[in-house]
């Protein structure tokens, strides 16, 4: 574990400074705050995708074309679920889907938020839905992934686990990467749900895999986050259909191309961009890790839990804290110290503060960061400069993180609700 260096001091500093609003502040690499805006476009309005996945897509990037709100919003309609949403939403072909602690999946019309169908299971579905090829692969925490009509909403086929699965699936090239609180990674196969690989970490895995050229990186509660070859997860499960000939060889499964410790158990989804890992650590920290090495490229001390999953995009990490603020960082590299230690990000653009803790992971469509909050609210800030465009308050902590399509902000609350949001 390399040492991490102490920015605490720095970040009370600017926590001071953030106590007067909820406008951004502005913070820099140790005490010199750089003052800088990030050089972010505004989206096309006319530009529009579906949100298929947690965070958008496998890598988990957070970053999505188009335009969402960026002035006050109204609730275009409002779903009430039975229980708290955690889940957070896909949309696709004008449909939004999304799990809640109520035990269903529910698929509901996205301009008039009228119910389609439920899928009921048997606990709660905290895990975020993915949508691929008309299929809805989704966790449920009484241990199953199931696969689901994106139609009709009739079960394809079901995996048992051997513990909850609280974390979202990613779904790559027709296999459904997904871990469990048994402490493994499984790879199925897409179609017909038989397993084709799986790889053992030392903890629950609670949060989505992010799958990028041809390796799948996943945190695990053991404080670790791994990188695994698609490759060995697919050798693996063709060893077992070959049958055990009583050979010890292979008992040993997979092993990581590389793991890297962090200093307390990891429930952010790490974030591939342009070859670097961006993950988070309640440790308080974030880290950039090579993708193909694993080397530690820079590390970033907040003061509190990191939670949030990134949202990377144009050389810029959107990542939140359970130390209440939202932090913009470079994702260049400033340079270290000591040639045994990473360096932290080259620049601190902007801190935004003012909220409560920060689970949601963020949402960047056009120059608009779209995030939910302890603090009931899910808001619109400015990706320049972390500025607070907009608000609007939920009955519930915002733990969800939103999916925007089409200038419309879809998100869950603990109210029990699912919001869609869009321009007054």
């Amino acid at each position: 574990m390399r040492r991490v260096r102490d920015r605490r001091g720095f970040l009370r500093a600017g926590a001071v400074a953030c106590l007067a609003g909820l406008a951004g502040c502005l913070g820099g690499s140790d005490d010199e705050p750089t003052e800088t805006e990030v050089d972010v476009a505004a989206g096309d309005p006319d530009e529009r995708a579906d949100w298929p996945t947690f965070q958008f897509d496998a890598r988990n990037t957070g970053h999505a074309p188009g335009q969402g709100p960026t002035d006050d919003v109204e609730a275009r309609w409002t779903f009430s679920t039975g229980e708290m949403v955690y889940s957070s939403p896909a949309v696709v072909d004008g449909v939004v889907y999304v799990g809640s602690q109520d035990g269903n999946l529910y698929a509901v019309g996205a301009d008039d938020g009228e119910e389609r169908w439920r899928f009921r299971t048997g606990d709660a579905v905290t895990s975020s839905p993915a949508v691929v090829d008309g299929v809805v692969y989704v966790g449920s925490q009484d241990g199953n992934v199931y696969a689901v009509g994106a139609d009709d909403g009739e079960e394809r086929w079901h995996f048992e686990t051997g513990e909850m699965v609280p974390g979202s699936p990613t779904v790559v090239d027709g296999v459904v990467y997904v871990g469990s609180s048994d402490n493994h990674l499984y790879a199925l196969d897409a179609e017909e749900g038989d397993e084709r690989g799986a790889f053992e970490t030392g903890g629950t895995i609670q949060r989505a895999p992010a799958v990028a050229d041809g390796t799948v990186y996943v945190a695990s509660g053991d404080q670790s986050v791994y990188a695994v070859d698609v490759e060995d997860l697919e050798a693996e499960g063709d060893d077992e259909d070959e049958g055990d000939d009583g050979d010890d060889e292979d008992e040993a499964g997979v092993e990581a191309r590389w793991e890297v410790a962090t200093g307390d158990m990891i429930q952010s989804r790490p974030t591939v961009v342009d070859g670097v890992v961006y993950v988070g650590s309640n440790d308080d920290t974030v880290y950039a890790i090579d993708a193909d090495s694993g080397d530690v490229r820079w590390t970033f001390l907040t003061e509190g839990s990191v939670v949030s999953s990134p949202a990377v995009a144009d050389g810029v990490v959107y990542v939140g804290s359970f130390d209440t603020n939202l932090y913009a960082l470079s994702t260049d590299l400033e340079e270290a110290e000591a040639a045994d230690e990473p360096g932290n990000p080259e620049t601190h653009y902007w801190s935004s503060s003012g909220f409560g803790q920060v689970r949601s992971s963020p949402a960047l469509v056009g120059d608009t960061i779209y995030v939910g909050n302890e603090d009931s609210y899910v808001y619109g800030l400015s990706a320049r400069d972390g500025e607070v465009r907009w608000r609007y308050s939920t009955d519930g902590g915002v733990a969800s993180s939103p999916a925007v399509v089409d200038g419309v902000v879809y998100v869950g609350s603990t109210d029990g609700t699912l919001y869609a949001l869009e321009e007054s």
